[in-house]
């Protein structure tokens, strides 16, 4: 169990610095970086392919350490092809077009297919299905501590989209691992109390990414008269206050811009639409400028303190190019992520409700 561990170890504590470490690979080697990550990428993969080819062929027939009957070549074969497959279909569905994010994405699935594969060989020789639902359990949880680590530290995002990634690389690293080293078994557990302890997993795994949904992806729409519609994590009276206390707290703490240390994330949604605000002056979109304007100067006015606030010419400059671009209403969309506006109280009576149901059927399937 302690290869396992380690990598997942490593993984946690690594991600607070992947970031920086990829900024120094392309700074120092701009023009090789998209080819360092896509080479190891795929030399994994294609020594993955061909370790379990050799394998296959020379065991063509493996029987499973308690003598059920022996999987077939093809069956195998058909595994190792569903993996490969279902990856590459995923990552085209959701590629981003930008090809340094879709190669950091596909090294993603390399790395976390490997940490399914090395919890697999840990619980393989369990006599029932309970092998590999607890290597995907443990894969999962791996995948949702290590968003919550990259949304928690500054310099890293972590939202649903990537943990949904890091499951499709579990399951299709289980694919594999199952066509390597067949499973002992993938019947239901026999006992009662076997099968309660899956089905806690399960809700457990169920609560933890629920909780990873509220923190990342529940919050509310701000309304301006003059700014407009934004959505926030934080509610009107939380910006307000946040607006208030800032600029003390910063200048005692000046917010971190690396390492392990906690995420300003108000500083981060103001800079969402700063970002926002100087792509739609490069676009000679005055009009939506002047709306992501209106917001920060009403809700992240500390944020323009460090980030740079407009002069009054440029002001006027900017409201004079946008006579007659007005239009009815303006909702921001400079959140990178889905924040999705639920009561979190009919959400987490959902939750329970659900886990307390996946908890009940497996006890008594």
């Amino acid at each position: 169990m302690l290869l396992p561990i380690l990598a997942s170890v490593l993984i946690l504590l690594g991600s607070p610095y992947v970031g920086q470490i990829r900024g120094s690979l392309r700074s120092s080697f701009p023009d090789q970086y998209p080819w360092i990550i896509g080479g190891v990428t795929a030399t994994a993969v294609v020594a993955a392919i061909g370790w379990a080819v050799v394998r296959l062929r020379q065991s063509p027939h493996e029987s499973s350490p308690d003598l059920s009957p022996r999987q077939p070549r093809w069956v195998r074969y058909t595994l190792v092809i569903a993996a490969v497959a279902v990856s590459a279909g995923y990552a085209r569905a959701v590629s981003s077009g930008d090809a340094e994010v879709d190669l950091v994405e596909a090294f993603h699935v390399v790395e976390y297919g490997l940490v399914a594969y090395l919890f697999y060989r840990r619980w393989q020789r369990r006599p029932d299905v309970s092998g590999v639902a607890f290597s995907a359990c443990a894969g999962l949880a791996l995948g949702i501590a290590d968003e919550w680590v990259q949304w928690f530290v500054p310099g890293r995002v972590g939202e649903m989209h990537d943990i949904l990634l890091n499951a499709v690389a579990v399951g299709c690293g289980l694919l594999f691992s199952m066509a390597v080293h067949p499973p002992s078994s993938l019947t239901l557990p026999t006992s009662r109390a076997s099968r309660l302890v899956l089905g806690a997993a399960a809700g457990g795994l169920l609560l933890a990414c629920a909780a990873f949904v509220d923190c990342v992806h529940l919050g509310y729409d701000v309304q301006d008269g003059k700014a407009g519609v934004f959505r926030s994590r934080f509610s009107t009276q939380a910006l307000a206050a946040a607006a208030s206390n800032r600029p003390e707290r910063w200048k005692v703490s000046p917010p971190p811009v690396r390492g392990f240390h906690h995420e300003d994330h108000y500083l981060s949604e103001g800079e969402w639409h700063v970002q926002q605000r100087n792509i739609a002056i490069g676009k000679r979109d005055w009009w939506t400028a002047l709306r992501e304007d209106a917001i920060l100067e009403q809700f992240y006015a500390p944020v323009l303190e460090i980030r740079g606030r407009w002069s009054a010419e440029q002001r006027l400059e900017f409201e004079r190019n946008a006579r007659g671009l007005e239009r009815a209403s303006y909702r921001s969309d400079a959140a990178p992520y889905p924040i999705y506006v639920i009561s979190r109280p009919v959400f987490w009576t959902i939750t329970l409700l659900v886990a307390g149901a996946v908890m009940w059927l497996a006890s008594h399937v």
